[in-house]
């Protein structure tokens, strides 16, 4: 067993006071300590605010009635866009619809062969209403004797259900270039009820010849 040396001793004391000091202080400072407890509390009220424009827009999803080119043969032509599928437009679906006995071309989903109506959707957060002119009489961008009508029908159920009746469309209205009420409350919701299409029946009289075109404006305003 190794002698213990007065020097050894005196490190083992010189620890054991240091030690016991760190525990006097400790024990001290817990005495010391405060709690505080109160039962009061406290509520407060805010405010949350927000501010949502109105937004009138509409989107010309197709915005182009082509007949193509075909031959009067001296007889009066009434071109319609079809009209009797039933079915939301989509390219292909409709075609070109005329009377009078020429039919011109078979619908292939192109302008080259197929009349295709306008097809309008409300973009916007409000339901508008949907308005149309043409920049000519159809006397004037057809020639005399020509007319000119546009029909307003639901692309999707109930878009206009306002106007339109059970068959979803309304009726044969002179395209004049004044504005001409489409539709009165085109529904703005994206639960598949905000667009029309807007059919179109054109009469070419027997001596018309050359290209016709006219302008078309469609607008919208807050229902």
């Amino acid at each position: 067993m190794a002698k213990i040396t007065n020097n050894m001793i005196a490190v083992l004391l010189v620890i054991a006071i240091v030690v016991s000091g760190f525990s006097f202080l400790t024990i001290s400072n817990i005495g010391k300590v405060k709690i505080k407890t109160t039962g009061g509390a406290s509520t407060g009220t805010g405010t949350a605010n927000v501010t949502i424009g109105q937004s009138t827009d509409i989107i010309l999803i197709r915005s182009v009635t082509n007949f193509g080119t075909g031959a009067l043969g001296g007889a009066i032509r009434t071109l319609t866009t079809q009209q009797d599928n039933w079915d939301t437009f989509r390219d292909g679906t409709e075609g070109n619809g005329t009377s009078g006995g020429d039919v011109w071309g078979t619908c292939d989903g192109t302008d080259t062969y197929c009349a295709f109506p306008f097809v309008v959707q409300n973009a916007g957060n409000v339901n508008v209403s949907i308005n149309m002119s043409a920049a000519q009489a159809a006397t004037d961008w057809i020639g005399t004797g020509g007319l000119a009508y546009f029909k307003g029908k639901n692309n999707e159920t109930a878009a206009c259900g306002i106007d339109f009746g059970a068959l979803g469309e309304g009726s044969w209205t002179t395209l004049a270039t004044s504005e001409t009420v489409v539709c009165n409350s085109l529904d703005f919701s994206n639960s598949g009820s905000d667009e029309i299409r807007i059919h179109f029946n054109i009469t070419v009289p027997s001596d018309a010849t050359g290209s016709k075109g006219v302008m078309i404006t469609v607008g919208a305003v807050a229902a």
